[in-house]
């Protein structure tokens, strides 16, 4: 078995440091949580600290024995030896190491290989790791050794630390990681979690780039374990010979000379390939080569050797990524031209499976970020396709070199996608004033509405429900949207027609006659004024000043008027949905502005949706892929967001108009997974986790 590949080791003097720093922030977050659960004696702490930390020290000094890591005798005594007195409370306290292994999940593991690489122990097991479960019980053993008491109390105490534990366990082994990381301490390569870890975590999908669930280190390991059993004896010790050598220097010999033929035929290939050609061809070509992905049948190698395998997972991935819907085939051609150096920097760098942010994958994931929202169609004329063409063009050497540094390419990339979403998000700004009006619009006519229907039922007469369905509705919006519902001018026009409802009511007493002959003048004054604003005409008005002015002399006279039904508000089937101011609608509307057209789609989300929490919570600067109809998505950037009403404005140019929807509706479709934020999705991972999960199901 060849040595597994180890990255680059701290110095001895930062490698003491790093245990020192890792092992009292373990000690430290530890024993506060157990104070906090109700441990106040400084003794049993003192004890629970202490014995942690010990442990820790005996653990990270334990040699590493025939090729597996064990720990030195001392240490195994201490894992075992506490346990012989009291088997029920020994039971217990294993049951305690499986529940905070659960609750470690890909956090424990993710410390693990990092501790690895730390200590220099690439295959250091489980029970080994310095800040492991198992650490924690002995902690445990010792507190409840100091607390004393009967085995029901002892029980008692573990029953009350081990959800508080658990609970925040995940978070210690967090805080370490991150420590580890900061320091450039690496996972160790190549290593894929147990089943328990995997399942404890919760959180198999989710990689921060050095987490061991990458989804293409997963499916390189199913692909190696298809084919072990097919490895012809021939090749059997050439397994890992692009990365170690063996004791055996002809076999040695005879690795590399078969590695320099593949390499050899590689290059032919590539030299072969019509997504090769030059840049300046490419991009004159009017349409893309047919696409292919390499495998290893391509060239005659046998199924189970690492270099086979390497090109038959990358060989998946390339396939999903050349099947994708969401890229222009231009863009596909630009990702297929590094195909090959891909394969070979795969053989010769194992690093490209186990990091997620390793150069060469970032460069794959920004080229199709890149891309996001381009229409299929789009040819090498394309400005986007042209710059994403040359970068491919320009890195295909470069790329195939272990440890080349790729920062250019990737800023280059970086630059074209923040010169292309800022150019959209300005040429949307033109759309956000016709959107804001348009909502200004919408909130005034539904302070009128409020106001209509408190006001229709206590207008008795006909005439003036009237009047006030037909006009002063429309009053009471444009004083809405002059000052909103506390402006002055709301005020001064709900009080007018306040006063005109009580004017035409029958007057029993002196006191209300006089009231109204006095206020009669200036109302008539105050109602013109607001018919002017709205431009109603002096021919259309005055019918029905003429008949104020006989239902207020009426009123005078104290003559009741005839009852009148009951007034209904505006979107009903009576008398107000019939006006000639009929009530905003909800629904979708164009909206329409010195050239701007923008589809206003009210897509409200149920009750039930507006509870539930959006799957991703999407913002300003990102490209979702959405609904509109039952037809097609769409996929544009969300340019602006209404502080006031929360509705998003999208834009694509390639649409010709802007999109603009409720936040809810955009809620609602990422819970059930009809939106999606297409900007964050990295193309070579999301490949891989389709590639895994179509050989899964195969």
């Amino acid at each position: 078995m060849s040595k597994p590949i180890q990255p680059p080791q701290p110095a001895a003097h930062d490698r003491d440091a790093l245990l020192r720093a890792g092992r009292d922030l373990f000690q430290k977050r530890l024993t506060e949580i157990v104070r906090q659960s109700g441990v106040r004696l400084p003794a049993a702490l003192d004890a629970f600290g202490r014995e942690i930390g010990e442990a820790h020290d005996e653990l990270a000094a334990a040699r590493q024995l025939d090729g597996f890591d064990q720990a030195a005798d001392l240490t195994a005594s201490r894992l075992t030896l506490l346990g012989d007195d009291d088997l029920e409370l020994d039971i217990r306290v294993r049951e305690v190491a499986a529940h905070l292994r659960e609750a470690g999940g890909r956090d424990l593991w993710r410390t693990q290989l990092r501790y690895r690489t730390l200590l220099r122990r690439p295959l250091m097991n489980e029970d080994a790791h310095p800040i492991g479960p198992d650490v924690i019980c002995l902690g445990l053993w010792a507190l409840c050794a100091q607390c004393g008491g009967t085995l029901e109390q002892r029980l008692a105490l573990l029953d009350r630390l081990e959800p508080d534990i658990c609970q925040q366990v995940a978070v210690i082994y967090r805080e370490i990681d991150e420590l580890l990381a900061a320091a450039g301490v690496d996972p160790a390569p190549g290593q894929t979690p147990p089943a328990a870890t995997r399942s404890g975590s919760g959180d198999e999908t989710a990689d921060d780039g050095q987490g061991p669930v990458d989804p293409l280190s997963a499916l390189q390991q199913v692909m190696r374990q298809q084919h072990d059993g097919d490895l012809p004896v021939a090749f059997g010790n050439l397994r890992g010979h692009a990365q170690a050598t063996s004791a055996n220097p002809t076999l040695d010999a005879a690795a590399m000379v078969m590695l320099k033929h593949l390499f050899e035929r590689l290059t032919a290939l590539e030299a072969r390939s019509p997504t090769a050609i030059a840049d300046s061809a490419a991009l004159e070509s009017p349409s893309p080569p047919a696409l292919h992905a390499l495998k290893a049948k391509d060239l005659d190698l046998p199924l189970g050797m690492p270099e086979a395998i390497t090109l038959d997972t990358l060989g998946l991935i390339f396939e999903a990524i050349f099947d994708s819907a969401e890229l222009p085939d231009t863009v596909k051609a630009a990702i297929a031209r590094l195909q090959i150096p891909l394969l070979k920097l795969a053989i010769v760098d194992s690093s490209l499976f186990a990091n997620s942010r390793h150069p060469a994958r970032l460069l794959i994931n920004r080229m199709a970020r890149a891309a996001v929202g381009l229409p299929r169609a789009a040819g090498w004329e394309h400005p986007v396709c042209h710059r994403i063409g040359s970068v491919s063009a320009a890195v295909r050497e470069r790329l195939a070199e272990k440890g080349a540094v790729l920062d250019s390419y990737l800023a280059e990339l970086d630059v074209l996608i923040g010169e292309r979403d800022q150019a959209i998000r300005l040429q949307a700004d033109r759309h956000v004033p016709v959107v804001e009006a348009h909502e200004k619009r919408q909130y005034a006519e539904q302070l009128a509405r409020t106001w209509l229907r408190g006001s229709l039922p206590r207008a008795r007469a006909p005439e003036v429900a009237s009047f006030l369905d037909r006009y002063w509705f429309r009053v009471m919006v444009a004083a809405a949207m002059e000052g909103g519902g506390e402006g002055k001018r709301w005020q001064e026009d709900d009080a007018t027609g306040d006063e005109l409802i009580w004017s035409v009511l029958p007057k029993q007493s002196a006191e209300e006659r006089k009231r109204l002959a006095s206020l009669a003048s200036s109302l008539i004054r105050r109602i013109g004024a607001g018919l002017d604003a709205i431009g109603v005409s002096s021919t259309e008005r005055a019918p029905f000043l003429n008949t104020l002015f006989d239902l207020q002399t009426a009123a005078l006279r104290s003559q009741s008027q005839p009852a009148a039904p009951p007034a209904e508000a505006p979107g009903s089937d009576g008398q107000a949905d019939r006006s000639t101011n009929l009530a905003f609608k909800a629904g979708p509307c164009l909206l329409e502005d010195d050239g701007q057209r923008i589809h206003y789609l009210v897509l409200g989300a149920t009750a039930e949706a507006r509870k539930r929490a959006a799957a991703e919570d999407w913002q300003v600067g990102d490209w979702l892929r959405f609904w509109t109809s039952e037809q097609e998505p769409l996929c544009g950037l969300c340019c602006w967001q209404s502080p006031s009403s929360g509705t998003a404005l999208l834009l694509n140019p390639d649409w010709g108009y802007a999109v603009a929807v409720s936040p809810s509706a955009l809620d609602q479709q990422l819970s059930a997974g009809r939106a999606q934020i297409v900007s964050r999705l990295a193309v070579f991972d999301a490949a891989a986790e389709r590639a895994l999960s179509l050989l899964q199901r195969s």
